[in-house]
């Protein structure tokens, strides 16, 4: 589970906040974005639509600490909200939020599902019955992973995995979830062909 690489985002103080220069704004080739935080004013700030995109169509943004170069200046920060344009499929505006690089941070990380080879319920067939793709932990930036791993070795139909199974990486904990011991993952037969027998064969 390595670490998350640092993704820089150049951008540009805004002055324009009027509707008329937003739109001249985006013709130049601009997105509109803005950078707020605890203890921190809101920032208006200046994108460049092709450079921007191309980062998101990575797909590293999301779940990211990134660093905002503003002007020179550098700053730690989340990209909260994206919003397109209902025609053009375009970006229009950008929210980030300020990250104070020595404090804990609430985040979402997409879960990897490894050892399917080693999973006995799945070579007799059995489907695996994903429930939940990501988790929200709490970390500081510098610890956040880019992937948490779920093991199926050794998973049978009609098992499960619980986030309890689940090992995080060291400096990462579970935040707070409705349900404490959740379920994340199942393995179940596909139809009727894979037979009790069968399953009680492997177990032995």
């Amino acid at each position: 589970m390595t670490q998350q690489e640092m993704i820089t985002i150049n951008a540009e103080l805004r002055d324009v906040t009027k509707t008329k220069a937003i739109r001249s704004l985006r013709k130049k080739g601009n997105i509109p974005a803005v950078v707020y935080g605890k203890g921190h004013n809101n920032v208006n700030l200046t994108l460049s639509a092709k450079e921007f995109t191309k980062q998101y169509k990575l797909g590293f943004l999301s779940a990211h600490v990134i660093e905002l170069d503003i002007s020179g200046k550098k700053e730690y920060a989340l990209v909260r909200d994206i919003q397109w344009h209902v025609v053009k499929d375009t970006i229009q505006h950008v929210d980030f939020q300020f990250v104070d690089k020595g404090s804990k941070i609430k985040i979402d990380i997409p879960l990897s599902f490894v050892n399917e080879s080693k999973s006995p319920g799945i070579k007799l067939g059995g489907v695996l019955n994903v429930l939940c793709r990501s988790i929200t932990v709490k970390c500081s930036p510098d610890k956040i992973p880019q992937a948490i791993e779920v093991d199926l070795s050794g998973k049978m139909i009609g098992q499960s995995v619980h986030i309890s199974d689940v090992k995080l990486p060291g400096g990462v904990k579970l935040a707070a979830h409705e349900e404490e011991n959740f379920t994340i993952v199942t393995i179940s037969a596909a139809d009727s062909g894979v037979e009790e027998s069968q399953v009680e064969t492997t177990e032995e």
